[in-house]
């Protein structure tokens, strides 16, 4: 494994061409690296199940507040199929928040080993935010009519604090991808 010294890039040296895949210095920019993790571990780090599951609430929300500022400006017969497609991602949001807290949960205790750091502490509280305003987006879609435009509002209203808890999650995340005891 080498490590690039300008932007922290880890790839095997094998793998490596003539320029960092990461930010572009040349190759005689890196330097051996030993990441002192077990096999295991590093082949679980590498399925990145919690990077991977993190977008589709991330792109969920993110689509059901464009849908429900789009709905604004539609009419006829295309508002209800944007009802229905804004009433069905408010109604799998929790589940796929919850799911990706869980795969957070499993991701931190694989890298460092316990949950309770700083970082992963504040992501559990952010989580936990988005979480429960999954939870009144999908009230909110359950009990009323998919083309409402007072629920329209309500739901856009809803899935800008979401947003910004995905968001937040997703900076935080991005400066523990690389983090991990060793062993």
């Amino acid at each position: 494994m080498v490590i690039c010294k300008s932007c922290g890039f880890i790839i095997e040296k094998g793998k490596l061409g003539d320029r960092c895949p990461a930010c572009g210095v040349p190759a005689k920019m890196f330097l051996p690296h030993d990441e002192h993790i077990s096999q295991k571990r590093k082949m679980l780090l590498s399925l990145d199940i919690h990077p991977v599951m993190v977008h589709f609430p991330q792109a969920f929300i993110t689509t059901i507040l464009l849908l429900s500022l789009a709905s604004a400006a539609l009419h006829g017969w295309v508002l209800p199929l944007v009802g229905a497609t804004v009433k069905i991602l408010c109604l799998l949001l929790p589940f796929t928040i919850a799911i990706s807290f869980a795969a957070g949960l499993f991701d931190g205790k694989l890298r460092f080993r316990k949950v309770r750091t700083p970082l992963l502490i504040r992501k559990m509280v952010i989580g936990t935010v988005f979480f429960i305003i999954g939870c009144a987006l999908f009230a909110c879609a359950a009990g009323a009519p998919a083309d409402a435009p007072l629920r329209f509002l309500l739901i856009a209203a809803l899935a800008i604090p979401g947003l910004a808890c995905a968001a937040i999650l997703g900076k935080i995340g991005t400066s523990l991808i690389n983090a991990r005891f060793p062993g």
